[in-house]
């Protein structure tokens, strides 16, 4: 079971930290709304672009590049939960694109419409943390109680094995072994 409480030591690390990387971008987000009449459309598209890193880095979140597939394999149980988890990344994702649309035209239409793409990304931030909570509140409640013991085996290597390339990036080809040292990079 020590297998099992790493795992969950470390999905509650990463969705707190997650939940932190979205709470300063909301808060980056509302300060644009209350600020609009100082407002360029570098800052707006600099938000997006934080946006749309953030929603890449969802994507490889444990959660959902491990767990989440661990479940699907181990039980039909979890689907209801997943279904939602689904809608709302998909909801994520047509709001990213919508922003895109509307931020090309927005500040030549004027304020109404940067207003509309800045309660739009808000929106975004709204729906992710809605996505987090649900992840929270009641996949992991149904994963604890329903994975198999030999998948948390399998889930902990594979967290483990990520934690190792995030403390040790492979060498950069190309790169020489003196400029490696520099960057803190080995030579293979």
């Amino acid at each position: 079971m020590l297998t099992a409480t790493y795992s969950l030591v470390a999905l509650s690390a990463e969705q707190k930290n997650a939940r932190n990387m979205l709470s300063r971008l909301h808060g980056q987000i509302q300060d644009i709304l209350h600020d609009l009449q100082y407002i360029n459309q570098a800052c707006v598209e600099n938000a997006l672009c934080r946006l749309e890193q953030f929603e890449e880095y969802c994507h490889k979140r444990k959660v959902e590049a491990y767990v989440i597939p661990a479940i699907r394999k181990s039980t039909r149980k979890a689907d209801p939960i997943l279904a939602e988890l689904e809608s709302l990344s998909s909801r994520s994702m047509r709001i990213l694109r919508s922003l895109h649309e509307q931020l090309r035209s927005a500040f030549e239409r004027g304020m109404g419409d940067v207003r509309k793409v800045c309660a739009d990304m808000d929106l975004y931030c709204t729906n992710l943390r809605e996505r987090f909570l649900k992840e929270e509140e009641e996949l992991l409640p149904i994963v604890r109680a329903l994975l198999p013991i030999e998948d948390w085996f399998t889930l902990a290597a594979k967290f483990l094995s990520e934690d190792e390339k995030h403390r040790h990036p492979a060498p950069t080809p190309g790169v020489s072994r003196s400029r490696a040292s520099q960057t803190g990079r080995t030579a293979a």
